[in-house]
């Protein structure tokens, strides 16, 4: 059966079969909450992906009900908790306290801050540190460079390979990042970090 692309490249978003997405847009196409979902099947690659940075809340509920007919509910549910942190919806923005997540002196950068309440919301452990010693390992998020505002740097717990679903291994942080809205290179960078772009600076990402 030939799919939409839509349809596809949601289905290569979250990592399930397009049988799944097809089905859940067809599920939500019959409620009032998400009927504007059924407009996205049509959409160009470049389209998708502007739509994901902007009008997400939709996609969100197809990719949810689409998890749920994979049979992963866990994941089904992380893909809301990543929605709602990415949202900075009240109840998901929680409190990230100092060297937690991030070195003691990057902690009030806001980009980095939103990162680590994203990738908590996933689950994914924080380092824990005073700045000289690591108290508990863990995810560390530093930010880009001045000419580069836009930008963090994710270096990945050491477990992170041993874990599986959504935000599993070290490319569940780059999942877990796309979904939220960023821009996210798919090779690491130096050191085998992850880059990331904030959503506001997705259009114009390396500024001159």
């Amino acid at each position: 059966m030939t799919h939409t692309r839509g349809v596809e490249i949601l289905a290569e978003h979250i990592g399930v079969d397009v049988q799944h997405v097809a089905r859940a847009f067809h599920y939500v196409s019959r409620t009032h909450t998400a009927i504007r979902a059924t407009h996205y099947r049509h959409l160009t690659d470049d389209q998708f992906r502007r739509l994901i940075g902007t009008d997400r809340f939709p996609v969100v509920i197809v990719a949810n009900i689409a998890m749920r007919f994979a049979g992963r509910p866990e994941d089904a549910q992380l893909l809301m908790d990543i929605f709602k942190a990415s949202e900075d919806a009240t109840a998901h923005r929680l409190h990230v306290r100092r060297g937690v997540g991030t070195l003691p002196e990057y902690h009030d950068h806001p980009h980095v801050q939103q990162a680590i309440r994203i990738l908590q919301a996933a689950d994914l452990p924080p380092i824990v540190t005073d700045g000289t010693r690591e108290l508990r390992p863990g995810f560390q998020v530093m930010p880009g460079c001045d000419d580069f505002p836009g930008w963090v740097f994710i270096n990945p717990d050491p477990a992170c390979q041993e874990r599986t679903g959504f935000a599993g291994g070290r490319l569940g942080y780059l999942a877990v990042l796309r979904f939220a809205g960023w821009g996210v290179i798919t090779e690491p960078v130096a050191d085998g970090l992850w880059a990331a772009v904030h959503p506001n600076y997705r259009s114009n990402p390396f500024p001159s």
